[in-house]
């Protein structure tokens, strides 16, 4: 496959994933808390690889394609790596904080952002960024092509998105458990 067939893969799980957390977490106008989130956390998360890969080269993202294939050493390897690049997704993500308020009247309860919950959903956004790589690697190798930095790059950006989905999901079930529990008053 080519860059541009891997870029493209990318943006359509890209926006499959988006499409689901919008549905996940409607907006009563303007973007929810969660797309914020994601919105800052992409754009520091560029800023970041950015820096890391003016610092190490090409060598840094190819590291990433001849890297382990199992998801800890991935992270791992992503951690060490890019590490700009994840503190940019987290600062970016933890802007959202102080920012939603501002953003959004009304927000002040637990379905706008946290601090701990922010740092939960960036946990899981930098497991699907190592999870995404690892998945478009290994597509790559089943379509015979080289494991190139472009199904890195596709892979992490959508990995990312499924991420922040799979954590919003979890706050969802997580939040409808403990409401369902509670008895209900007469």
């Amino acid at each position: 496959m080519s860059a541009a067939a891997w870029a493209a893969l990318g943006v359509a799980l890209v926006v499959l994933g988006l499409r689901l957390l919008a549905w996940l977490r409607p907006g009563r106008g303007g973007l929810t808390s969660p797309q914020w989130m994601l919105l800052l956390g992409a754009l520091g998360m560029a800023a970041g690889l950015a820096v890391d890969v003016h610092a190490g080269g090409l060598e840094t993202l190819a590291s990433l394609c001849t890297g382990p294939k199992d998801l800890a050493g991935m992270v791992a390897l992503h951690l060490s790596q890019l590490p700009l690049a994840h503190l940019g997704m987290l600062g970016g993500g933890l802007v959202v904080v102080p920012l939603m308020p501002k953003l959004k009247r009304g927000c002040r309860r637990q379905l706008c952002a946290h601090v701990g919950q922010n740092l939960v959903c960036s946990g899981w956004m930098v497991v699907g960024m190592a999870a995404g790589s690892l998945a478009f690697l290994e597509m790559a190798g089943w379509a015979g092509a080289v494991r190139e930095p472009a199904a890195v790059l596709a892979g992490m950006a959508a990995g990312m998105v499924w991420g922040m989905v799979a954590s919003v999901t979890l706050v969802q079930v997580l939040l409808r458990l403990s409401l369902g529990a509670r008895p209900h008053s007469p």
